[in-house]
């Protein structure tokens, strides 16, 4: 499976409900919405990886596996 994130290689978590899960040696382990995902493939789009990681590096004070939501998404268009 690819990180949704940096397209590395990374581990599929079971999360099930409205998220994908992923453990990437890089970015590390995020959920991430499935309607982001969706959003993703349709328009095209990548995350800006730096400022993500650092995003998910700062999330990670506060929660364990950070979830990224639509509206919290850093894109490069």
């Amino acid at each position: 499976m690819s990180c949704l994130i940096c397209a590395g290689t990374a581990e599929n978590i079971l999360a099930g409900g409205e998220f994908e899960e992923r453990d990437c040696p890089s970015c590390g382990r995020y959920r991430i919405s499935c309607a982001l995902v969706l959003m993703l493939m349709e328009q095209g789009q990548i995350f800006d990886v730096h400022r993500m990681r650092v995003w998910l590096a700062a999330k990670r004070e506060f929660v364990d596996v950070p979830s990224i939501e639509i509206h919290e998404a850093l894109l490069v268009l």
